[in-house]
């Protein structure tokens, strides 16, 4: 996380404070871990979210600062080309940090093929101050309901800071 707020402040923001830690959007689980020593907040929320099972992380995450979220873009069949959005969106104040090396790592069980599983800003549908949109391509072999996980490294930014931050979403799609 260190890492990665200096190169957000480095790639495109207006100098100014160093990157807040983002609030901790994930719930707590039925029994809480144990907070590491001089770990942040954000560092904490990462290690909760990889700590969840696939079927517990949600389809979405936001903070005042940015909207995240996978959709379906179905109906989907078997043997056919389909895709599923990653979109975000700031809020407020904030703009994406196009500078930023933004990328969007997914993964999904058996029985769905990704075709590529890593995708950076120039895999974009659409990538600006306002959004960033990726349409991932996948081919499901059976029926049935096929969950994805998305890994998604992003910043927003204000004139006076920048954010950079990382969440991990899952989506259920069905296939007919």
């Amino acid at each position: 996380m260190i890492l990665g707020a200096v190169v957000a402040l480095a790639l495109g923001c207006d100098g100014g404070e160093p990157p807040a830690a983002p609030p901790n959007p994930t719930p707590p689980t039925s029994k809480p871990a144990e907070p590491t020593p001089g770990a942040s907040a954000a560092d904490e929320a990462d290690k909760a979210a990889a700590e969840k099972p696939p079927a517990e992380l949600a389809a979405s995450a936001s903070d005042p600062s940015f909207q995240l979220s996978l959709k379906p873009a179905g109906p989907y069949a078997a043997g056919k080309l389909g895709t599923f959005v990653v979109d975000l969106e700031p809020r407020g104040e904030y703009h994406v940090n196009e500078e930023y090396p933004m990328s969007v790592t997914v993964s999904a069980g058996e029985g769905l093929n990704l075709p590529k599983k890593e995708l950076k800003k120039d895999d974009a549908a659409e990538f600006g101050e306002k959004r960033a949109r990726f349409e991932v391509p996948f081919t499901p072999a059976t029926t049935g309901e096929h969950r994805v996980q998305a890994h998604v490294r992003f910043a927003v930014c204000t004139p006076e800071t920048c954010v950079p931050d990382e969440r991990k979403l899952a989506l259920a799609l069905p296939v007919e």
